[in-house]
């Protein structure tokens, strides 16, 4: 499946890339899947590879991509047959959108090569936009997978444990239209995220046939309904197993089309995706950052999550309806979680030489975990320019760039506050911004046996009480905050000041 001066710091545009670019997280680099053998206990077959495929397209596909019927891209998709050497399975996409008024454009480029059983041997992914290039390389050997990340010439390297047998999200719809799936049928398909370290099925199920409108012509194609770890997403094919179109959340459609209307462009970006998921509460706040607390009704995410992060910051007061108090108390912190959040990621490069000079440059003399806390907050903000950014960068790619949005400033933070010996956490969620609620992230600092959240991208030490946590993690987890786009209400009950 191929999913296909600002002062407005906020991380949408990478939940948003999640979504476009699907074919990658949940298929590439991102979901694998492994065989597995019929469960007569569930009520879905589990699909298994056991013979190879009988048949494949030969045709790219080109489709264009919307947005609420706004064209924001497009994207070709193709099947090689090696022969003896497998398949090779191809995609390129190409977005020009918005993000709080500035002009985007992103370029993405996916490969998979399988064997002739489409078992993962190895992939690669590439991504330019017009401030930053990423690059990821995959290679399976026996159970192990080898991620190389590629960033301003700087190459990480990280393993994963992954079943012998693997294949790769992106077969589902050859392994679909070879096999056959007959209406009603549903097709449990188990998956494996690295960026989680999670297991999860994606599902499938045959619909039945429908009369469906691609391109100004109605066509009669099966509909498959296929959702992973809560994100749907609609696919017509027809009966040879050729998208005609998809559908997934925010909005969001893929056409089929033909190479010349594919590459047909507009005299300028028309999507704004930022404006287009702001949260309007019900009423107006004032004085944010004069808060004290502030008292909402908050719904369209899971109450169960919000539990996960229940402290004197945040509290549920009442789940029917869901009652959220926030203001700016600390959190107290247990001794297991010090060192837990002292560790470098892929992502948050806090043993990275560059990273470990800056705190050097920064601090000259020792300080106190407050005094580095409140320094790193200007610093940091002072350091990046404020623009959203098309970016999946670490710390040392940002340190390097010097712009960003919130999730750039929150990246190159924690790596710096990491490294400088102080333990750091990332939130993310939503805050209060020029008359309405952005998603955002925003690091939490271990302070005199306390956490605090503080706010570079605003220049906040501590954080106003506006911030809503929905997530903790170092961005590995963002795709569980896709079900709730566009979906979140907020209701102003109180404000103290």
């Amino acid at each position: 499946m191929r999913e296909l001066q600002i002062k407005t710091p906020v991380s949408l545009k990478r939940i948003i890339y999640l979504v476009v670019l699907a074919g990658l997280w949940l298929g590439l680099s991102g979901r694998l899947l492994y065989k597995t053998s019929f469960d007569s206990r569930t009520s879905a077959n589990y699909l298994s590879l056991e013979t190879g495929l009988k048949a494949l397209p030969s045709e790219s596909e080109w489709m264009n991509i919307f947005h609420d019927g706004k064209k924001m891209g497009h994207s070709v998709y193709s099947i090689d047959n090696r022969g003896t050497a497998g398949y090779a399975i191809r995609s390129s996409t190409h977005l020009n959108v918005v993000f709080g008024g500035l002009e985007s454009e992103i370029h993405l480029e996916n490969s998979a090569y399988m064997d002739s059983l489409f078992r993962l041997d190895s992939f690669r992914f590439w991504m330019v936009s017009d401030q930053y290039s990423t690059e990821i390389l995959g290679f399976k050997e026996a159970t192990t997978m080898t991620l190389n990340f590629v960033q301003s010439g700087d190459t990480s390297r990280s393993q994963v444990e992954v079943p012998e047998d693997l294949y790769t999200y992106t077969a589902i719809q050859p392994m679909v239209a070879s096999k056959g799936i007959e209406p009603g049928e549903t097709i449990r398909v188990p998956a494996y995220d690295p960026m989680s370290m999670e297991m999860a099925d994606v599902m499938i199920s045959h619909e039945g046939k429908e009369w469906s409108e691609v391109a100004g012509e109605s066509l009669y194609l099966n509909k498959l309904r296929i959702e992973f770890k809560g994100i749907p997403s609609i696919m017509w094919l027809d009966d040879n197993g050729l998208t005609y179109k998809e559908e997934t959340i925010m909005g969001m459609t893929m056409e089929r089309t033909t190479p010349e209307v594919a590459l047909r462009r507009a005299e300028g970006a028309e999507v704004d995706l930022l404006n287009g998921f702001a949260v309007v509460p019900s009423h107006p706040i004032t004085k944010p950052q004069q808060l004290k607390s502030l008292t909402i009704h908050f719904s369209g995410f899971q109450i169960e999550t919000l539990r996960r992060l229940e402290s004197p910051r945040q509290t549920i007061i009442k789940t029917h309806p869901l009652q959220l108090k926030l203001s700016k108390e600390p959190t107290p912190m247990s001794a297991k979680e010090l060192n837990t959040h002292l560790n470098a990621t892929k992502m948050i490069q806090s043993d990275h030489p560059r990273i470990q000079e800056q705190v050097v440059k920064i601090f000259k003399t020792p300080s106190s975990p407050e005094r580095i806390s409140q320094r790193l907050t200007n610093w940091v903000y002072e350091y990046l320019e404020k623009r959203p950014v098309a970016s999946i960068s670490g710390a040392v790619d940002i340190l390097a760039t010097g712009v960003g949005d919130c999730t750039e400033h929150t990246t190159l933070y924690t790596a710096l506050s990491r490294a400088a010996g102080v333990p750091t956490k990332i939130h993310i969620g939503l805050v209060y911004l020029q008359g309405r609620f952005l998603f955002h992230a925003w690091p939490v600092v271990a302070i005199n046996g306390q956490w605090i959240d503080v706010d570079p991208s605003l220049n906040q030490f501590p954080a106003d009480a506006t911030h809503i946590a929905l997530l903790e993690g170092d961005f590995e987890n963002l795709t569980d905050l896709i079900p709730a786009l566009g979906n979140i209400e907020i209701t102003v009950l109180e404000q103290a000041y």
